[in-house]
C-alpha cells in the first residue's frame, strides 16, 4: 500500500543499536564500543524536536503548465480529462548532465523492470537525464532490512529513501546524508522550480537538526479511501452510499456470499480505521493546550475495534483476512473475491489498470464516502500526512554534484504538461504506450517496462487524466473528503523516543487489536495493552511532542 504508516516486518528490524552500529561503519564518526556502552547516550538529550523550530521550509511556488479541467489547490487535487499529446520539454539541457552516473535505491510495489539495454522506457529516461541511471528498486517489505545492510556496508547510493521512523534520526541524518538547507531553504528552492511546486505540508517530515535533509514524495492530504467494485455493486443492486454505520454493516452482509467466494473486504486494520472515522475518533493524536493524547486513549477508538470484531464474526471478511499480505488484499479485490478495499487514494490509476485498463477499469471502480456512525451526513475524514516517504542524498558529494543530483530529483517532479512527465509516466510512444481517446494507454510491453519512479520523488498528485466520468467521480469524492479533515497534529514534530521505540510500541497495541478483532483475545486486553504502550514509552512520546509543539508555537 502506498501509505507511510504501513510498516513492513523488515522495517521493524531497524533498532537503535543496529542503526548506531551501521552509521559508525559508514560514517566513522559514531564510535560505539565498550566505553561508549557504559556512557549515557547524550543524543537522548540533544535529539529534541525544539531543534527544528527555526527550520526554513522551501518557498511554495506553484508550477501549472496546463490549466486543469477541474480546479484544485494545496488540499484539493486538480482534475484533468485529457493528456496533452504534444507536451514540450521544460529542461533546456539534460538535468543529469555532468553526473556521469547516478545511483538510486527506493522501495517498489511491483516486479523489478528489465534494465535499460532491454527496456525502452528505462532507456528513454536515462537518455533524457543525460547520465547513466542505476536504479536499485527493493521490494517494499524488504526495504527496511536493505537500508540497514546498505548503511552497514558503508557504500551508499547517491539517493535513497529514508525510512520513517528511523532510530536516532537526527544523528543518522547528520553523519550520513547531505544538509539540503543551503540548496532548498526559502527562495533558494527557485533553482529547482518543480521541487518548489511541492506544497509546504509535504516538506514537514523532511526537517531534521533544524534544517532540510530530504526531499518528500508529495501526496494529497486526502488520506486513505474506501474503494468499491462499482460493477459488482450494480450487479447485486446494492446502494454504495450507506447513511449510517448500521447501513454499512447491512451493505457488507448484502455483498457477501461465501458460496460464490465473495466477501465484503479483507484488510481488517484499515477497515477498523475507517470505522473509527465513522465514530468521530481522533486521527493518531489530539492536541489541547500543548498536551498530546494518543487516539488509543479515546473510547471511540476502542469501540472501533469492537465494531470491527463484530463484522469479522459476522463472516463478511475474506477467510484469509488474518494472514493475507497487502498485495493479496488488492488481488482479492481485483478478482472480485472482495468488493471493498481500504487503500491509499493514489491507487486509482493502478487499480483501473488491473481491472481491464483505464476505460474499462474506470467503469468497475468507485469511491465510497463513509457516513457518521448514527447518520447525519458524511463522517469527518482522516487527513493523510501529505507525503509518502522522504528521499535523502548521500553526504560528501560536493556542492556541484549535490546540485546535479537535486536537479535529477527536480526532473522527477516535473508536472503534467511537460514531455518529461509523459516520458517518466508512460515511456516511449508506440512501444510502451499508445494514444486512445486522448489518453496515453500502456501496452503490454509498457506494463512490463514500467518504472515506478514516484517512489523516489514526484510532482504533486492530480486526478486523471482519465475518462470524464471517472475524473468527475474522483473529484466529487475528494471535495467531500477534504471538506472536514481530521488532522494528526504530530505530523512534522520530532520525538526522539518515537524514533527509537515507535515500531515496537505500535506492535504492542497492534497485536492486541488484531487479536481482539479476530476473536483470539477479549476486549479487556485493549486496556492492558494500552497501559503497557504508555509505560514503555508512549507517555514519553506524548511529552516530547508537547515540548516540540510548545517550542514551535510559543
Amino acid at each position: 500500500m502506498e501509505n507511510p504508516t504501513q510498516i513492513s516486518r523488515a522495517q521493524r528490524l531497524l533498532t537503535r543499536r543496529s542503526l548506531i552500529k551501521t552509521a559508525t561503519l559508514a560514517g566513522g564518526a559514531l564510535a560505539v564500543g565498550t566505553a561508549a556502552a557504559c556512557t549515557p547516550d547524550k543524543t537522548v538529550e540533544t535529539n529534541k524536536g525544539e531543534a527544528n523550530v527555526n527550520a526554513q521550509l522551501p518557498s511554495y511556488i506553484p508550477a501549472e503548465l496546463i490549466k486543469p479541467d477541474l480546479p484544485g489547490d494545496q488540499v484539493l487535487m486538480p482534475g484533468y480529462y485529457a493528456y496533452p499529446q504534444d507536451p514540450k520539454q521544460v529542461f533546456d539541457t539534460p538535468p543529469g548532465a555532468g553526473l556521469d552516473k547516478i545511483t538510486i535505491m527506493y522501495p517498489t510495489f511491483i516486479a523489478a523492470p528489465p534494465g535499460p539495454d532491454r527496456n525502452t522506457f528505462y532507456a528513454q529516461v536515462q537518455t533524457e537525464l543525460g547520465a547513466q541511471l542505476e536504479l536499485q528498486p527493493i521490494p517494499n517489505a524488504d526495504y527496511g532490512a536493505k537500508f540497514q545492510t546498505t548503511v552497514a556496508g558503508g557504500s551508499l547510493p547517491d539517493v535513497m529513501m529514508f525510512p520513517l521512523p528511523t532510530p536516532d534520526q537526527p544523528r543518522v541524518m547528520e553523519r550520513l546524508f547531505e544538509d539540503l538547507g543551503p540548496y532548498l531553504a526559502g527562495d533558494k528552492v527557485k533553482d529547482f522550480p518543480y521541487l518548489a511546486n511541492i506544497p509546504e505540508a509535504s516538506w514537514k517530515p523532511a526537517v531534521s537538526n533544524g534544517t532540510i535533509y530530504a526531499v518528500p514524495q508529495p501526496r494529497s492530504v486526502a488520506g486513505g479511501a474506501m474503494y468499491f467494485r462499482r460493477d459488482l455493486f450494480d450487479e447485486l443492486q446494492v446502494n454504495p452510499e450507506p447513511a449510517s454505520c448500521a447501513e454499512f454493516a447491512e451493505l457488507c452482509q448484502a455483498v457477501t456470499d461465501p458460496k460464490k467466494s465473495r466477501w465484503a473486504m479483507a484488510n481488517a486494520p484499515n477497515a477498523r480505521g475507517q470505522i473509527a472515522e465513522m465514530l468521530g475518533a481522533p486521527n493518531g493524536w489530539t492536541e489541547s493546550g500543548g498536551e498530546f493524547t494518543n487516539a488509543y486513549a479515546d473510547e471511540r477508538t476502542k469501540e472501533s475495534v469492537a465494531r470491527a470484531a463484530e463484522l469479522i464474526k459476522a463472516g463478511v471478511f475474506h477467510p484469509d483476512a488474518a494472514s493475507a499480505s497487502y498485495t493479496q488484499f488488492r488481488d482479492f479485490f481485483f478478482a472480485g473475491r472482495t468488493v471493498l478495499l481500504s487503500d491509499g487514494y493514489a491507487g486509482w490509476e493502478l487499480f483501473t489498470r488491473q481491472l481491464g485498463g483505464v476505460v474499462e477499469g474506470t467503469g468497475k471502480l468507485g469511491l465510497m464516502m463513509l457516513p457518521k456512525f448514527d447518520g447525519g451526513g458524511d463522517a469527518p475524514h482522516f487527513a493523510g500526512t501529505g507525503f509518502q516517504a522522504i528521499t535523502v542524498i548521500k553526504k560528501g558529494l560536493g556542492e556541484e554534484r549535490t546540485r546535479g543530483v537535486l536537479n535529477v530529483l527536480n526532473y522527477l517532479a516535473a508536472p503534467i504538461g511537460s514531455a518529461e512527465h509523459l516520458h517518466r509516466k508512460y515511456g516511449v510512444e508506440g512501444k510502451d504506450f499508445t494514444w486512445a481517446d486522448g489518453l496515453p494507454t500502456m501496452t503490454q510491453q509498457g506494463t512490463t517496462n514500467f518504472l515506478d519512479l514516484q517512489y523516489i520523488v514526484d510532482a504533486p498528485t492530480i486526478i486523471g487524466p482519465g475518462p470524464r466520468d471517472g475524473v468527475d467521480r474522483q473529484h466529487a469524492w475528494h471535495q467531500r473528503a477534504t471538506a472536514d479533515l481530521v488532522k494528526d497534529p504530530s505530523i512534522g514534530l520530532y520525538s526522539d523516543t518515537a524514533s527509537r521505540k515507535k515500531n515496537t510500541l505500535d506492535k504492542v497495541i497492534g497485536d492486541a487489536v488484531t487479536g481482539i478483532m479476530f476473536g483470539r483475545n477479549p476486549l479487556s486486553d485493549y486496556d492492558e495493552a494500552f497501559a503497557k504502550w504508555r509505560s514503555e514509552g508512549g507517555d514519553k512520546i506524548a511529552a516530547e511532542y508537547g515540548e516540540a509543539f510548545q517550542a514551535a508555537n510559543g
